[in-house]
């Protein structure tokens, strides 16, 4: 019992501290309750995402694919797509265009916090079903989603806050495609992100372009820059913004 508590603890470490981190981009504090609801709504949202990733695996597994291939397609067109997919449509239904947005900021920032609640339930089941078999030390494990994946997911939903906040807050042209754009983005570099620490694609790579997992660090840092600058360009937008 001790140790499933220890393992749950180490699993909500790297959301909890990206989620102080980021709430501290906000000058006005958001209420905390609110915090929490859409927080937990992230985190359950991982169950329907979780579901659709197994059936469409399981389709595209049938098809004859190329390993390369079928990690593309994989985790693009069905890991990225699905997860991102969902974790907008969980903050835009439940938040985005209420009473509680009331600064242009708000927007990005609630979508990283649904986001950090979706990485939480990830990592959750990763710690309590022993499913990662590159990494069996777990404070290691904790260490490696607080700079990998639960800071991929926080980036992208942010990305796609930035360009909803700039469609809304901003000039009015082109609204719907800076959304489709913002989403189609982080939809390819989350599917980007994982198919570089695909094993069997670090194995390929390393016999002539050198490490994949660069590849993967290298896109968290180019959408860590991107983000921060583009929460310096948000908070120059004036007043509220109706979605």
């Amino acid at each position: 019992m001790d140790s499933i508590l220890f393992n749950i603890f180490l699993a909500i470490i790297p959301g909890t501290v990206w989620l102080l981190y980021f709430l501290k981009k906000d000058i006005t504090p958001e209420p905390k309750r609110q915090i929490l609801k859409i927080f937990l709504l992230g985190f359950m949202a991982s169950v329907p995402a979780a579901i659709l990733e197994l059936i469409m695996t399981k389709c595209l597994t049938a098809a004859p694919l190329a390993d390369e291939v079928f990690f593309f397609v994989k985790y693009i067109f069905i890991i990225g797509l699905v997860e991102e997919l969902i974790k907008y449509l969980t903050a835009r239904f439940w938040i985005l265009g209420s009473s509680e947005i009331d600064e242009p900021i708000d927007i990005p920032l609630y979508m990283i916090i649904s986001a950090l609640g979706f990485a939480t339930a990830e990592n959750v089941l990763i710690f309590l079903t022993q499913a990662s078999p590159l990494l069996s030390d777990h404070l290691l494990l904790s260490f490696s989603r607080f700079v990998g994946a639960t800071l991929l997911h926080a980036l992208c939903s942010g990305i796609i806050g930035y360009f909803i906040a700039t469609a809304y807050c901003g000039r009015k042209g082109w609204r719907n495609f800076k959304i489709l754009f913002g989403i189609a983005l982080a939809i390819l570099l989350h599917g980007l992100f994982d198919f570089f620490l695909e094993s069997s694609i670090i194995k390929t790579m390393e016999n002539g372009w050198g490490s994949s997992v660069l590849y993967s660090f290298l896109i968290l840092f180019v959408l860590f820059v991107f983000l921060s600058m583009g929460f310096r360009k948000v908070r120059k937008l004036n007043g509220a913004c109706k979605i």
